[in-house]
């Protein structure tokens, strides 16, 4: 169950009527099956889902990525996970 806005610097409490829910499916290093496969749920608050993006990281994590910055940006990224 989500408790709560991925970002680690938001606290607001999870609303499915607000944001952006994201489902990413994968399969576990070593396997091929696709019964071995794991389903996790992210999401964002309204406010972040309009500052940030999640990104899929070599199939294994994701990672909550800024959705407008200029190249000369440093990138600012959190690796998330769902307790």
């Amino acid at each position: 169950m989500l408790a709560g806005c991925c970002n680690p610097e938001c606290e607001v409490l999870f609303d499915y009527r607000q944001g952006r829910l994201m489902r990413f499916s994968r399969t576990l290093p070593g396997e091929t099956s696709e019964n071995q496969r794991v389903i996790q749920h992210f999401w964002l608050c309204g406010k972040c889902a309009g500052q940030y993006v999640f990104e899929l990281e070599s199939g294994i994590s994701v990672k909550l990525k800024a959705r407008h910055q200029d190249s000369s940006e440093e990138t600012l990224c959190y690796f998330v996970s769902v307790a």
